[in-house]
């Protein structure tokens, strides 16, 4: 009975920290605002490099899912938080004296171990803080829901601060970054470790895990929708990260100040968080033409992107268009995550849904690593506003491809799939 109750108070702790401690930790504050400006103007970075070690950070990605799970299993979700936080704080620290691509890619390879950890870690340590309930779904979307929209705002905040304080020293938001991530380290520790029979049974469980990996991949092989959902995911993932990067060069190409970047950013952050809310509402407009919709949309404002800074008009309209066009793609790139993962869910029973989302983000980490590195290449080759018009084409063609695939095989009522496409549990 005692051991219960404090079952109890360990629970309603962590429930009550989560979205409090996700404010600051679901990932890192002050620096992607102008990350690519300090790392080209101070550290004299190539643009192209920039692109491929991102590239690679989603190969690294890859590498260590299986890994970082695996140590996790081992560590328990407090300490990994704990570890991830502080991968945090050495990514930012690499960054700050990465001079070259050799150094980029140690950051990148330090912030992947970052998210392993991080992705699977803090979700799960939300999941089993909350009682087995019929409404445990209900709870966890409005904690977790509340700890990012927390973030967005408090990143939207700092953004804006981002610019002011580079101008005042480039270092500073760097520090600051640091400190935000040290803040996390002491919050995570504040966590409890909950452990029931079905979490010792997990561990117990572990030396399978390799087999149901393998298991799932197979049942993925077979899946014509999953094959097709997934393929979509990792093409619009890979092009909508590889537009960000692209839009960054191009702003620092026409000499935007370091505090229209933090402005911009702070745009950026406020317009994701709405469009995730809205995305069931866009479903419930556009049905099974949505992600028809999201990819032809985003590949446009990739092309338009490319097209307004080769007029070559003046500097405040070609930053105003691009702010537009990249509203209209974070928007995209919002919702586009979002729904892929609701339509990876349907008709996926319980027991496998979550390999189901193993195998998805490796295919998407693997696909986008490969766009990121042919980005790259072109980067380096031609001007930024070059690049971003030939891979919105791309992009487009891409886009046209894998929609025509994915017609006769997504979207389909659920009693025209065979038993091989679906689960025995439908997910609404």
């Amino acid at each position: 009975m005692v051991e219960d109750e404090r079952l109890v108070k360990k629970r309603k702790r962590n429930m009550k920290l989560y979205s409090f401690y996700r404010t600051f930790a679901q990932d890192v504050i002050f620096v992607y605002a102008i990350k690519i400006l300090f790392l080209t103007t101070v550290n004299g970075v190539q643009p192209s490099d920039i692109v491929f070690s991102v590239s690679m950070y989603a190969l690294f990605m890859v590498i260590l899912q299986i890994p970082a799970t695996i140590l996790i299993q081992k560590i328990g979700y407090r300490k990994s938080a704990f570890i991830s936080n502080l991968f945090n704080m050495i990514y930012v620290a690499i960054l700050m004296f990465s001079t070259n691509v050799i150094h980029l890619c140690i950051a990148e390879f330090t912030s992947a171990v970052t998210f392993a950890l991080k992705d699977v870690a803090e979700p799960s340590l939300l999941n089993v803080s909350i009682p087995k309930t019929e409404k445990k779904g209900k709870i966890y979307s409005k904690i977790a829901g509340k700890g990012q929209a927390n973030y967005y705002f408090f990143d939207a905040i700092t953004a804006v601060l981002t610019g002011f304080t580079y101008a005042i020293n480039p270092y500073l938001p760097m520090i600051l970054s640091i400190i935000i991530s040290a803040f996390a380290c002491i919050i995570s520790l504040l966590f409890e470790e909950i452990e029931d029979e079905e979490e010792k049974q997990e561990k117990v469980q572990l030396k399978g895990y390799m087999k149901d990996l393998k298991e799932s991949f197979g049942f993925i092989l077979k899946s014509k929708r999953l094959r097709s959902l997934m393929i979509y995911s990792g093409i619009t993932w890979g092009f909508m990260c590889l537009m960000g990067e692209y839009r960054g060069t191009i702003l620092t190409d026409i000499g935007t100040a370091s505090q229209i970047f933090g402005i911009i950013t702070a745009i950026f952050g406020i317009v994701s968080a709405v469009a995730s809310k809205k995305q069931v509402q866009f479903h419930n407009i556009f049905k099974n033409h949505s992600l028809c919709i999201i990819a032809i949309s985003c590949s446009i404002v990739m092309v338009l992107s490319g097209v307004i800074v080769m007029l070559q008009p003046p500097v405040w309209l070609s930053i105003i268009v691009l702010v537009l066009l990249g509203m209209v793609g974070k928007s995209d790139m919002a919702m586009s995550q979002v729904l892929v993962n609701r339509y990876l869910g349907n008709f996926a029973s319980k027991e496998i849904i979550s390999k189901i989302y193993a195998a998805n983000s490796i295919i998407k980490n693997f696909i986008r690593m490969v766009i990121g590195v042919s980005g790259s290449i072109l980067l380096a080759s031609t001007t930024s506003a070059n690049a971003m018009f030939i891979g919105g084409i791309v992009f487009l063609v891409a886009s046209i491809a894998i929609l025509i695939y994915m017609k006769p095989r997504v979207g389909l009522k659920p009693e025209e799939y065979s038993k091989q496409e679906i689960g025995t549990e439908t997910v609404k």
